[in-house]
């Protein structure tokens, strides 16, 4: 392990090296120098010597400062000093805060049980490291990830998914493995990347850099991208594949069907780690390229030739992203593309897709549900959809909301929510969810700034501290390192691991027997045989890479060869997902189709999607910063130019977007970037500095896509919502 120190000096700065997760951030994990002056942070840079991103930055992460000291920023616990919604507080210490909830959660606790106290994270990072021990150590088995939202509609479906065909998540190799970052000479460089639902060089999933996707074209690697959005990287595509929304499974069929016909599934690997190859060839065998081409919009053609591309050129990987959750019918989707790599070979080997070992034998969550049986019955959702149990943390939110409404089989009584904007991002019909927030006796947020459901329905808010501000870990299978404190936090922040240490010394004190948080960083890190001092003082540690663990037993608990799987190999036609009462097949289902024949297609004839991400926010953060708002000061919707003329719309203009459950108003872009018949709303906007008290709630309402959708559209085993293939019209304000 190489010694770096993590602090130095220049003649004008102090340095301090560390790692960009949030808040302010996204999912990346990048490595960052913070200069500092006078207890100051003054300027951002990239890392050079941390091998995720190699000095490399967006512009996001060059802006923390900007958020650190906003005069907006949250520096003192507050409690409700009015009415919920009348956005007044008093500002109170912090131990008094620990102790109001301490005493509000036990009488919940008391009366009607641990389980009617709800704990939920947004996307923010490093709090599901910490928050599931305060949760399940309190008596509660609701954990909940408000990033996914309705559907758990981002990342988890995909988990859930390949947990039960392959064991595990495959993750593509991008030669951020090895030890020169794809540039050593033992590193085969990809021959192609297909990038399905995914811009990886405007936002990425954890673990993931797109900058490695650029690294490799430059080698010679040749993408494939599946997207009806004309991304950067599209428009450098060898194919194009622009896809109807809602229709990927049966372009994936399509291409599974292409490649049985012309004999280039893998016959070394399939005949022996394979279960299902001849069902899926029966499933593939009803979308011939002219029909999976009717279906998604396609020309055969292109279709037969990316498919041939794909299965002939070895290795090859897949970069899949969010677009791919956010549809009902993600499911079937996912088996689909489980099937094009495992077919054709691309599982396991160097430049395809690894299952990783772990990272160090470090959790990245911290604690499991499964750690505590007595409690795990009681989760909601897990009755009504066994397949949580599949690698998921989360409980179901969608039965969430039920279950606030009904009060069965137990009443929601309060809520902690750390990280989650909850509003202009988790659910579909956002005004049914701030209501029922309303309902319930008690609701604490953690935040850095006030959001329109802290507004809204918090009754206490505590300051957290961001990252330059704060010691912490980034756990992911690309590396483990230290995030690492540059700066003290203004006022009372605190940071989001110390504010749930101090409740869980409240509340659960036999499973938080630390001093210090310090010493549950060591804890958590004890599996790798270093401490948290010794970390911050090595930079960043990458797993070391291992191909074909499944030969020698390094996949499965009991070390045999094979796969985690009930059968040992990889099950195409899933036991687990038959067992769990769901397709154990590839399968396509057109929703899109079934709104737009229900509700009248002549009434609604566009297909809305919603999400796509851009480079200078990340879900509903970001907006109340200066230099990236002046990027793109409000929301936007695109309209493909012959869409624009029939509707009379020109570019500019105001226009509503609106369905049979809601509507907003964006200003019109008017772009080929979407095909004909699709239009694309901005999703995760309110406005900071517009009046935060109802019914204005920061301008939320009138620009929040979500209020299109409404609830208890969540796909089979309660994974995937149509926030990506809905239905809308569109016309002038």
């Amino acid at each position: 392990m190489q010694r770096r120190p993590y602090k130095w000096h220049n003649a004008e700065f102090e340095i301090t090296r560390s790692i960009c997760w949030s808040p302010p951030g996204c999912h990346g994990g990048c490595g960052v120098l913070l200069y500092c002056k006078n207890g100051r942070l003054v300027k951002i840079e990239g890392d050079p010597h941390n091998r995720f991103n190699n000095g490399r930055l967006c512009i996001r992460g060059t802006k923390a400062a900007e958020a650190m000291y906003h005069p907006q920023r949250l520096k003192y616990p507050l409690l409700r000093a009015g009415r919920r919604g009348e956005n007044r507080w008093r500002r109170i210490n912090f131990d008094e805060a620990i102790e109001i909830i301490s005493q509000k959660f036990s009488v919940v606790r008391n009366e009607f049980g641990a389980e009617s106290v709800i704990f939920c994270k947004g996307t923010a990072r490093d709090i599901g490291g910490w928050l599931p021990r305060l949760c399940y150590g309190f008596g509660s088995p609701n954990y909940f990830g408000l990033g996914p939202g309705s559907g758990n509609a981002c990342y988890r479906p995909r988990v859930a998914v390949s947990t039960a065909v392959l064991g595990g998540l495959p993750v593509p190799d991008l030669g951020q493995f090895d030890s020169k970052n794809n540039y050593d000479i033992k590193y085969p460089v990809p021959k192609c990347i297909l990038i399905w639902g995914a811009n990886p060089i405007d936002s990425n999933p954890d673990g993931l850099f797109g900058g490695w996707i650029i690294d490799l074209m430059k080698r010679g690697t040749e993408i494939i991208v599946v997207d009806p959005q004309r991304t950067r990287l599209a428009s450098k595509a060898k194919h194009h594949l622009r896809v109807k929304p809602g229709t990927d499974a049966a372009l994936a069929l399509g291409m599974l069907n292409v490649i049985f016909k012309s004999g280039l599934i893998d016959q070394e690997f399939c005949p022996k780690w394979v279960l299902g190859v001849e069902d899926v060839k029966t499933v593939a065998e009803d979308y011939p390229p002219e029909k999976a081409a009717s279906i998604t919009g396609l020309n055969s053609s292109d279709i037969i030739e990316a498919a041939r591309f794909f299965a002939g050129n070895k290795p090859a990987n897949l970069v899949w992203g969010v677009a791919i959750d956010m549809n009902p019918g993600c499911l079937g989707t996912i088996q689909s593309l489980l099937s094009l790599i495992t077919l054709t070979g691309n599982i396991e080997n160097p430049g395809g897709m690894v299952i990783p070992g772990g990272t160090f034998g470090v959790k990245r969550r911290g604690d499991d549900i499964s750690d505590f049986p007595n409690i795990k019955v009681k989760r909601i959702g897990a009755h009504e959809y066994p397949l949580l149990e599949i690698g998921n943390p989360y409980a179901q939110p969608d039965i969430l909301l039920d279950q606030m409404e009904t009060g069965e089989p137990y009443p929601i009584k309060a809520a902690w929510i750390q990280g989650a904007g909850v509003i202009p991002s988790a659910f579909a019909d956002p005004e049914r969810a701030l209501n029922l927030f309303k309902s319930l006796d008690f609701n604490v947020m953690v935040d850095v700034f006030l959001n329109p459901a802290a507004v809204a329905f918090a009754d206490m808010v505590l300051p957290a501290a961001m990252y330059p501000e704060k010691d912490s870990v980034y756990v992911h299978f690309s590396q483990l390192a230290a995030v690492n404190k540059a700066v003290e936090p203004p006022g009372e922040c605190k940071s989001d691991a110390q504010i749930i240490f101090e409740l869980g010394k409240k509340l659960a004190p036999d499973y938080f027997p630390w001093n210090s948080v310090h010493q549950w960083l060591d804890y958590r890190l004890a599996p790798s045989g270093i401490t948290f001092a010794q970390l911050r003082e090595s930079g960043s540690l990458t797993p070391p890479i291992e191909y074909a663990k499944y030969a020698v037993g390094k996949l499965r608990k009991n070390a045999e060869p094979g796969f985690e799987t009930p059968s040992g190999k990889i099950e195409l036609n899933s036991s687990i997902l038959k067992k769990c009462g769901l397709n154990p097949l590839p399968h396509h289902k057109d929703y899109t189709s079934e709104y737009q024949n229900y509700f009248g297609k002549e009434e609604y004839p566009y297909i809305l999607t919603t999400g796509a991400r851009k480079p200078y926010y990340f879900c509903a953060e970001h907006r109340n910063i200066a230099s990236l708002r002046n990027l793109q000061p409000e929301p936007l919707v695109k309209i493909h130019p012959q869409d624009a003329s029939k509707s009379g719309i020109n570019d500019g203009d105001y226009v509503k977007i609106y369905s049979p459950f809601g509507s907003c108003t964006m200003k019109a872009e008017v772009s080929d970037s979407f095909p004909p018949g699709v239009v694309h709303c901005d999703s995760g906007w309110w406005f900071p500095e517009q009046d935060g008290a109802e019914p204005n709630l920061f301008g939320v309402r009138g620009v929040n896509v979500n209020a299109l959708l409404p609830s208890g559209l969540q796909g089979p085993g309660g994974f995937g919502y149509p926030f990506r293939c809905f239905i809308c019209n569109i016309k002038r304000v």
